[in-house]
């Protein structure tokens, strides 16, 4: 995947006319494939996409839901212009509704694909580079019984707490997570049907799932059945993250370590991937397997070593040197065993951060959410102005991206 521009395109024609349109663009050849949207979405897999692609739909059953399905995989720093053979407006704003840029009607030339890439390019230099971008950070568990939940659900709460970012934990183990219960947080009920209908995605499905812990911080759960197989489409994913960070500083995952497989493209658009393991053989093992997974996927992420429960209590642990030489990393955190504490915060449902500002414990869990915020010693810890999730989605503070001017008459060839 060329990392600025990719064309799949379904006629010899239009192959040759954008050949010809990349060539002088400086781009190789190979950026313009002879295929339809399933190579598209096939090679978004395992790579990221590209900041511009051109997709052609012609002979699809069903355009406009394939539009948003890559849309949703390309993520909103990627810009995508739709091309085929019908001449139809009502198709036009559909398919821009669902997150294409254009839509040309072929056949292509010169002239129109000129005018189109250079609104195209014009849009990706003139974003919004004082805008502060959401951060995606990933917590995988590289054991069973490491404390990643726990981890993920106190740093999320200091993100917001602490830092004054708003924020929410998404929980992807839908049928033992604990993200709810360690908040005495009643679990929501949309979440199974999000993961497995990309194309029902929408701001009020996710805020009717959402489940607000304060004005900062919400939690996206589930404890669904555990005599039932559940389905997680990795393409619904991408797209509850692009709905969601719109109005979000960061948002945490919880990932089981058994879906990495399923979500290339969630670890590929991760800007912080944490790694929980524990000071053993098997720890050491596990962290090194994850971290190649990892490497073969290309993820561009910052990964993150932490190892949890440290402590004399802790018998046959090895020593730090003895597991970095063996797992190949640095151990970046170290959270010290204190199970009393933990314990505590759990049976009362609520947060170390709100129990035990002071305890060891949550001081290193501080420190790390300060790092994975991105924010550095000199940046201001002001609060933000506020404002829920569910007052965001619900037309509270309206984004600035949206367009309210409607859409030009499609452009033809002719």
């Amino acid at each position: 995947m060329h990392g600025e521009f990719m064309a799949f395109v379904m006629d010899d024609e239009s192959v040759l006319t954008l050949r010809i349109w990349t060539t002088k663009q400086g781009y190789p050849p190979a950026t313009v494939q002879l295929a339809g949207p399933d190579l598209f979405a096939q090679m978004l897999e395992a790579s990221a996409p590209p900041k511009l692609s051109v997709v052609d739909i012609d002979g699809l059953d069903s355009p406009v839901a394939t539009v948003a399905r890559l849309t949703g995989l390309c993520g909103p720093e990627s810009k995508m212009i739709v091309i085929g053979s019908a001449n139809d407006v009502s198709l036009y704003r559909q398919i821009l509704g669902a997150g294409a840029l254009d839509y040309l009607v072929k056949p292509l030339t010169d002239n129109l694909l000129n005018q189109s890439m250079a609104a195209a390019l014009r849009g990706i230099s003139l974003g919004k580079p004082n805008a502060k971008e959401c951060r995606i950070i990933v917590m995988i568990g590289a054991r069973g019984g490491v404390g990643a939940s726990t981890i993920a659900i106190n740093v999320g709460w200091l993100l917001a707490h602490e830092l004054s970012l708003t924020g929410a934990l998404l929980d992807l183990d839908l049928q033992f997570g604990t993200s709810s219960l360690a908040l005495d947080l009643e679990p929501g009920h949309g979440l199974r049907d999000i993961v497995n209908s990309p194309h029902r995605v929408d701001s009020l499905m996710i805020a009717s799932s959402m489940v607000a812990e304060s004005e900062l911080f919400s939690v996206l759960g589930a404890e669904e059945a555990v005599d039932e197989f559940i389905q997680t489409d990795s393409s619904a994913i991408s797209a509850l993250l692009k709905e969601m960070k719109n109005n979000l500083d960061f948002i945490i995952v919880d990932l089981p370590r058994h879906q990495i497989p399923g979500q290339k493209r969630l670890l590929a658009s991760a800007h912080e991937i944490v790694l929980i393991t524990e000071l053993s053989l098997a720890g050491i093992r596990d962290t090194l397997r994850i971290k190649t997974a990892l490497k073969n996927l290309d993820c561009t992420a910052t990964v993150t070593i932490v190892v949890s429960r440290i402590g004399a209590s802790r018998l046959g642990q090895l020593d730090q040197a003895a597991f970095e030489k063996g797992a190949q990393a640095k151990i970046d955190y170290t959270i010290p065993d204190d199970p009393k504490t933990i314990a505590g915060c759990a049976n009362t449902g609520k947060a170390l951060g709100a129990v035990a500002r002071t305890a060891p414990v949550t001081k290193t869990m501080l420190t790390l959410a300060q790092k994975l915020s991105g924010q550095t010693e000199e940046d201001p810890k002001n609060p933000k102005k506020g404002g829920s999730f569910w007052q965001k989605l619900s037309g509270g503070e309206k984004s600035s991206d949206k367009k309210s001017a409607a859409p030009p008459n499609p452009k033809g060839g002719s």
